[in-house]
Order: structure tokens, then C-alpha cells, then sequence
């Protein structure tokens, strides 16, 4: 969001990998992305408490120093409600700031409400301290979250903790969606020598992206490219078939992981609607 003043000013297009908060392309002609957007990540989490864990009520904790966890909790919270039919639905909104250890206030008032479910979108530590904190004081509500917590910090800070742990994120190597996946994981794993996360993953789409539309129109020019950013459908990635909407913002699926046995595993692919 830093940036989006700067290359709208000097007109040279970027894309984005992984920032999800909306503001990034609003109002912005040179701005792109390879990724979802918070509101259908945080649609999706409500959908997925709603669906799959018969959630009737839930609490939110999020980080109010962090655009991204606010963004996040507002459209989970949106989505909860609507999906519930009831406006009580959400039975507490609990917030923290970035490097806090201690989260024992905000918990204790979670536990006294006794949500169902608790969706606590935020950086992979904090996140993982409060879940070990929550567990300490004897919460057992299942904990939602978003792609931050794609890391492994998550695990080795969460412990046993993070178990059950449900998040959405943008790509997972156990579920390839396009021939693309399949050659990016190769080359991954022959490079690396281990799996590659969704990070990695967007990196590669974004770049590729802008590649492909390079050769596409037959200039580096930035107008040009621009011109072609903003045209681009059914574009195959390895994290999926990106098309780029109005605002620059990818229209693709989002993939829901779940911790079990100290790593992520796979859950379900869940598609926009359109």
C-alpha cells in the first residue's frame, strides 16, 4: 500500500504477490495482484465455520496495529453474521497489537462468552502464542485464521498448541490445480530440495504473469505492459487460473489447510463465485 502512490505517480505497473488488503489496487491503474483479497478470505473462514463446524456464534481477536488482521476480522465478521441470520452472532471482538506476549485479558473475556469458534487472524507468532495461551487457560473452540499462518515459526512456536489449527491460504503442493503447479513444484523441489510453500507459489505467478504479457503485447515498454496487465483472463499459474478483475485483483480459488501432526495438510479448494 506503501508503494501504490509512487508507481501510480511515475506510471509504472506492479504486481503484487501476496498482498491481499483491498485499498492495495483501489483507485489504482497500475496496480495488480496474484492473489486473493481479504473479503473473500474472510467470506470463506466464516463459511468454513458455518458449514463444516456448525459454528452458531464466534469471537474474534485481531491485531488493530495490522491492516491485514482488521481487514480480515471485519469480513469474517460481515460474512459470520449473514450466514448465521443472527446479529449476536459474533459474541466478542477481542484486539492486541503487534509484539505483544501476553494475551491473557483478551482470552479470559473470550472464555467467558464460550464461542464456538474463534478467528484470530494475525502474524504467525502472535498468533501461535495466543493459541498456546488460549489453550493454557483451558479453551477448547477451534482456531480459524488467515495465510500468515502458512509458516513453519506457526508450528515450531505453537507446539502441540496449534493442533487442528484451520487457515486459508493461496496454494498448497499437496493439491496441484494446473499443469503449471506440477512444473513449478518440480523445478522447486530439484532446486530446493523440499516442497515449496504458497508464497513461494505467488512469487512464481507474479512473475510469470508479467512475462507472459511482456511477450503477449511485444514490449517492456510500461504503458504497454499496463495495457496488458489489465486485460489478462484465464491466465494458468501454479496457484491457479488467475483472470484480473476491474481493480487488478486476481478472481481464483483459495485453498483451507488445516495443522495435523506438526505440519499442513491439506483440507479443500474453494472456488469464487461469480
Amino acid at each position: 500500500m506503501a508503494a501504490g502512490d509512487i508507481v501510480k505517480q511515475k506510471q509504472i505497473p506492479a504486481v503484487g504477490c501476496s498482498p491481499t488488503n483491498p485499498l492495495v489496487t483501489l483507485n489504482n491503474d497500475y496496480y495488480f495482484r496474484v492473489c486473493f483479497i481479504d473479503p473473500f478470505q474472510g467470506t470463506v473462514m466464516a463459511n468454513y465455520a458455518v458449514n463444516e463446524l456448525g459454528a452458531k456464534t464466534a469471537a474474534v481477536i485481531q491485531d488493530v496495529t495490522q491492516d491485514y488482521s482488521v481487514g480480515l476480522s471485519k469480513y469474517f465478521i460481515d460474512a459470520f453474521r449473514k450466514l448465521t441470520g443472527n446479529p449476536n452472532s459474533i459474541v466478542e471482538i477481542s484486539s492486541y497489537n503487534t509484539g505483544d506476549q501476553d494475551f491473557t485479558a483478551q482470552l479470559t473475556n473470550v472464555k467467558n462468552k464460550n464461542p464456538d469458534v474463534i478467528f484470530a487472524p494475525g502474524n504467525y507468532g502472535e498468533s501461535a502464542l495466543l493459541i498456546r495461551q488460549a489453550r493454557d487457560l483451558g479453551i477448547e473452540a477451534p482456531f480459524l485464521g488467515g495465510d500468515t499462518w502458512e509458516a513453519p515459526e506457526f508450528l515450531s512456536i505453537g507446539g502441540e498448541a496449534v493442533e487442528g489449527a484451520v487457515f486459508s491460504t493461496h496454494f498448497t503442493a499437496e493439491a496441484p490445480v494446473t499443469p503449471e503447479s506440477d512444473r513449478f513444484l518440480g523445478a522447486y523441489r530439484q532446486k530446493f530440495g523440499k516442497e515449496a510453500n504458497a508464497f513461494a507459489a505467488l512469487g512464481y505467478d507474479a512473475y510469470m504473469l508479467i512475462l507472459d504479457v511482456i511477450e503477449k503485447v511485444g514490449s517492456a515498454e510500461p504503458q504497454a505492459i499496463r495495457d496488458g496487465l489489465a486485460q489478462v483472463q484465464g491466465f494458468m499459474g501454479a496457484t491457479g487460473i488467475i483472470s484480473l478483475d476491474e481493480n487488478g485483483d486476481a478472481v481464483k480459488s483459495a485453498v483451507i489447510n488445516k495443522v495435523e501432526n506438526g505440519r499442513f495438510v491439506y483440507l479443500t479448494t474453494v472456488e469464487p463465485e461469480f
